[in-house]
């Protein structure tokens, strides 16, 4: 029996490395200390054998072989050539494989690294045995995990080959699973191993593929989580003892048996997805004595658990940004929480702080981890009355500080608009603009849907705020409006180049109609990032259809036409629409039919607008330009700055203008200034101020000019 003390490092993921060390020191590790994202120990090589088998939290074991300066190649080959490698296996190595990490000046590029170690392991085994083995990716019979930071260089012998989280009764996954060890580590946070000897019992409300269960089964069952497992690099490890290894086998084969007789406690886990559910119970198969853990395919209003002695453990689906169905399982899982749990211990895995406020219960115990790349929170709370966050009155869920301060400016502005848009018969309006620095978005109404669009954040919020202020602002909007998860669109919005503004980012079509004043409109809150209403327009189109009787109208970068419109239903005897796209062009033509207008003296023009101008035979009573503040088309040779070149769009307007004409000028940049020129030149009157309706009332969104020849009066 070997009684060396050797040096090792046991990885795991970052945030386990305290209840790793508690574990290793368990199993009978002399010492431990934690590092980052694992663990220094020193153990006799039947311990760390021991904890192969039995740890729950590890990923690997690397045996500490040499420590070193190492500042080239040439240094690094050395380095490697010093260790007999042959002796640190039972025999000679059928197969290598190398994992090197880290560089420095010299070396820059890992895979040289792997290379170079390679090189001189293979010529030292190839010199004293003439052979060389066989290069592998994973678990070789000698592993090797060489890891240098500046120039220090540390060699290790990687005795697991593999992740010990992978325990091998996982055959399959849904799509985003958590490893069994993050799963062991939260059921550990949670208390399970101590409530499963008063024969608790674990709930799953959205088990997906029953990791969790899986887990706490085990170890409610004291089942050693690696007791199938296979390596080569573990069994042709010098200091491995087969005999050991099979007596160990026998130990956990015998506290396994014990564990299942007397655990009393139920493992019940549902989720509304059958193929989830498929899998759970698929993987559940490859484990020995799992009589009291069932997987149920089951939608959570219909779900329910033992009246006391619950730990309801749960993994809700989460993403970066929102989409149709970010908020409906949190709600549901809230509602469950509520309505069917009246007593019960509960560990929810939350991507923020938004969502953990959204199931309305005071945490006990807040605890960082790391699923995959993605930043969690594993939160413990009590379900009962006296945990249940008061919520006021009209709201329906508890928000933080900051969620609170927007919610109350929605419902203020909300109770404003109310009469106003019920006595103009307006169903898309705005709520709310970016009026609060930290809160970048604005908030728009379309009947029952919310479109949020999100404005790039000030420079001096960082990304990270903005992006916890974003799900304020999402839990303000469900708190105040209450939509329907599939009714809530958001959309990122940048600075704009080219034509993004007009570019697809969805292929589905989800049109409906909003009624403006008496206008109809097709809308798309998915397809585009606008959704085919500019609804700061509104007072413009108001005044087009109010003064449109009887003249000819041009609509000059007329995008879905809903200035057409106005101007149409006005009475005018022409109304020209022109844009450069034909996407557009045609829901212009689909918005004429839906509002009953069909005079073939209205006309779709497909051109770029400044050669339509110029090539114009037409004189006009009206003209709109709404400009882009940007674009690149196609058909120009230059692109497009409205503030360089709306003067030349101006003067080729008043060409086209009629004497007594008149031609409203627009455009969406917020440092626009009006050329010189064209003050001088013509009657300019900056309209801004009165061009916006109540629901944009001291809004900086948009310039607007009414613009005459010079003799009218």
């Amino acid at each position: 029996m070997n009684t060396e003390t050797l040096t090792a490092f046991v990885s795991c993921p970052k945030h386990l490395e305290l209840l790793l060390k508690d574990e290793l020191l368990m199993l009978g590790a002399d010492e431990a200390a934690e590092g980052l994202a694992g663990v220094h120990i020193s153990a006799s090589s039947e311990v760390l054998t021991k904890a192969v088998m039995w740890s729950r939290l590890a990923n690997r074991m690397y045996i500490n072989i040499n420590s070193t300066n190492c500042k080239n190649k040439q240094d690094l080959y050395d380095t490697v050539m010093t260790t007999d490698w042959a002796n640190q296996c039972h025999e000679i190595p059928k197969t290598l494989s190398i994992k090197f990490n880290g560089t420095n000046k010299s070396l820059k590029n890992t895979h040289f690294s792997s290379q170079v170690t390679k090189d001189a392991i293979c010529d030292q085994l190839q010199e004293s045995y003439g052979f060389r083995p066989k290069v592998v990716k994973s678990d070789g019979h000698l592993s090797v995990y060489l890891r240098l930071k500046h120039h220090q260089l540390d060699v290790y012998q990687d005795i697991t080959g593999h992740s010990l989280h992978q325990r091998g009764y996982r055959g399959v996954n849904t799509l985003a699973p958590l490893k069994e060890n993050l799963a062991a580590a939260i059921l550990i946070r949670a208390g399970w191993p101590q409530l499963a000897e008063q024969h608790h019992n674990l709930i799953d409300p959205m088990c997906g593929s029953g990791t969790l269960l899986t887990e706490g089964w085990m170890m409610a069952c004291d089942i050693a989580p690696n007791q199938n497992y296979q390596s080569h690099a573990l069994f042709s490890w010098k200091y491995f003892n087969s005999y050991r290894w099979t007596q160990l086998l026998k130990e956990a084969e015998g506290r396994a048996a014990i564990g299942v007789a007397a655990f009393r406690g139920q493992l019940i886990g549902v989720d509304h997805h059958k193929e989830s559910i498929d899998k759970a119970n698929k993987n559940l198969s490859n484990i020995p004595n799992s009589k009291r853990i069932s997987f149920q395919y089951q939608t959570l209003d219909k779900f329910r658990i033992p009246p006391r002695n619950n730990l309801i453990v749960c993994n809700p689906p989460y993403g970066v940004r929102l989409q149709k169905n970010y908020f409906s399982s949190w709600i549901q899982l809230r509602d469950w929480l509520h309505n069917n749990v009246k007593e019960a211990r509960a560990a929810v895995l939350c991507p923020d702080d938004s969502k953990a406020w959204l199931l309305g219960y005071r945490t006990d115990a807040n605890y960082a981890l790391l699923n995959g790349n993605i930043p969690i929170q594993l939160r413990l709370f009590n379900i009962n009355k006296q945990s249940r966050m008061e919520v006021p009155e009209g709201q329906w869920f508890a928000l933080p500080a900051g969620a609170q301060m927007l919610a109350n400016r929605l419902k203020k502005k909300q109770k404003s608009l109310k009469s106003w848009l019920a006595q103009h018969e307006i169903e898309a309006y705005r709520l709310y603009d970016a009026d609060l620095p930290e809160y970048a978005v604005a908030i728009d109404c379309y009947q029952n849907h919310i479109h949020i669009q999100e404005y790039q954040a000030p420079k001096s919020i960082e990304p990270k705020k903005a992006a916890i202020h974003l799900n304020h602002v999402l839990l303000a909007v469900q708190s105040v409006l209450q939509p329907k998860p599939e009714k809530t669109h958001l959309k990122t919005r940048q600075i704009q180049k080219d034509k993004q503004q007009y570019n697809k980012l969805v292929e589905q079509e989800n049109r409906f109609v909003v009624n403006e004043q008496g206008r109809k409109y097709l809308v798309d809150l998915e397809q585009y990032l606008d959704t085919g209403l500019f609804l700061d327009h509104r007072w413009l189109r108001n005044q087009i259809q109010k003064t449109s009787k009887q003249k000819k109208v041009l609509n000059l970068f007329c995008y879905t036409g809903s200035i057409s419109i106005a101007a149409a239903k006005g009475g005018a005897d022409a109304v020209f629409s022109v844009d450069t796209s034909k996407t557009y062009l045609k829901w212009a033509e689909e918005n004429f039919a839906l509002n009953g207008i069909r005079s073939q003296r209205h006309q779709f023009i497909r051109a770029d607008v400044l050669d339509y101008l110029r090539r114009c035979q037409e004189s006009f009573d009206m003209i709109i330009a709404d400009p882009p503040t940007f674009s690149n088309s196609h058909s120009r040779e230059s692109d497009w700055e409205v503030q360089r070149d709306h003067s030349k769009l101006i003067e080729l307007c008043m060409k086209c203008l009629k004497e007594d004409g008149v031609l409203f000028f627009s455009n969406n940049f917020k440092k626009f200034s009006l050329d010189t020129d064209i003050k001088e030149n013509y009657n300019v009157v900056d309209i801004t101020k009165d061009s916006f309706d109540l629901d944009f009332i001291d809004s900086s969104i948009h310039h607007c000019f009414k613009i005459n020849h010079p003799t009218t009066r």
